[in-house]
């Protein structure tokens, strides 16, 4: 298969046959805009690949939803997280709904910027969704211009909803220990609750620790993956970031508890046979899904009367607790797996008003 490569005043353009359209009718691809042949050239010689390996995309008749059905079967399902594919379904079916219909060639920044409002006026989307939605539409037209699909990316000239800071939930400090005295031990739910509340985990990773995640002689636990159902089954993944993979250094109290829960899962395990790896399990040994944690979670909050949190906002309380004790902010950035301090102080701003308050008001004295 042969293509050709012309100039066109200061710049060239290729142009080639791609094939029979469902009329019987011949096809071409034309593609201008290089600033050299050999950048033309090169170009031509990929989309000639394309299409004698059956994958170049006609976009003249692709709608933006056929467009976004390709993409997530192409990018997303070999590339992302079970977990980020499935809010990309989420978001698609809004995009589908309302600019779907449109050819993927004609879609202009107009039409993005209304798509976002009518999300907001009429869904009455959060403007932290919409935002969302947008990264992941910026990405696939990304793509899209990458495979020259389009000419350029639409979403660069958007301009998306500033974000809205959600005001943060979490137990004060000087009430953990009586929230804790409060929950009957033996409640199942309480194993979890302690260990977010002393080790800001998430709830992937709590219930992805394992016996041998823990070192008693050091006072460490390593976090180095996180449980999630993945098509119906829990299944132990990495974690999505380096920063995630962490060793958390453990308090005296925490590990006398967990060397409490070793010596029960011993006895167990010596009574009805059973490997008992799971630092957090049901009494058969199987990992306890993230999802049970999260839901029933507000349940005992509500059979208990204390104050409605979510669970993943023991991981906030951690993180309050240990800044109002004034701990360096990089060793709670670790501890908690950040990425950076920064977000880790932007995250609790709440408490960082109140510490500065606290050293401001040292300068009374002198002044």
């Amino acid at each position: 298969m042969k293509g050709t490569v012309r100039k066109e005043g200061s710049t060239w353009s290729y142009f080639v046959y791609v094939g029979i359209d469902e009329n019987n009718k011949k096809k071409y691809k034309r593609k201008r805009g290089f600033k050299t042949k050999k950048e033309c050239e090169a170009a031509l010689a990929e989309t000639i690949t394309q299409i004698e390996k059956g994958t170049i995309l006609a976009n003249d008749k692709m709608t933006t939803k056929e467009y976004m059905q390709y993409w997530m079967e192409t990018y997303p399902k070999n590339n992302c997280s079970p977990s980020t594919y499935k809010r990309y379904e989420f978001f698609i079916r809004d995009i589908t709904k309302y600019i779907g219909k449109y050819k993927l060639s004609k879609l202009n920044p107009m039409i993005i910027q209304k798509f976002y409002e009518k999300l907001i006026s009429d869904r009455k989307i959060s403007n932290n969704t919409v935002i969302k939605t947008h990264r992941m539409l910026h990405l696939s037209l990304k793509h899209a211009q990458q495979w020259q699909l389009i000419h350029t990316n639409p979403c660069d000239l958007v301009t998306p909803p500033k974000s809205t800071k959600k005001e943060m939930k979490y137990w004060q400090p000087d009430e953990i220990n009586f929230y804790l005295e409060t929950i009957d031990k033996t409640e199942f739910l309480y194993a979890p609750i302690l260990l977010a509340i002393h080790t800001g985990l998430r709830v992937g990773e709590l219930c992805a620790l394992k016996w041998e995640d823990i070192d008693f002689i050091n006072g460490t636990m390593r976090v180095n993956k996180t449980l999630q159902r993945i098509n119906g089954k829990l299944s132990l993944k990495e974690p999505k970031t380096k920063n995630s993979s962490r060793i958390v250094t453990l308090l005296n109290t925490t590990i006398t508890f967990l060397n409490g829960l070793k010596k029960e899962a011993l006895q167990r395990k010596l009574k009805y046979g059973i490997n008992l790896d799971y630092v957090l399990c049901w009494a058969d040994g199987r990992p306890i899904d993230p999802h049970y944690i999260s839901q029933h979670f507000p349940k005992l909050l509500e059979k208990y009367n204390l104050p409605k949190i979510r669970f993943h906002d023991l991981r906030h309380t951690h993180a309050t607790l240990l800044l109002k004790l004034g701990t360096n902010p990089k060793v709670i950035s670790e501890r908690l797996g950040h990425s950076t301090v920064s977000f880790t102080l932007d995250t609790y701003s709440h408490v960082n008003t109140d510490m500065q308050r606290n050293e401001v008001s040292k300068a009374e004295n002198f002044l």
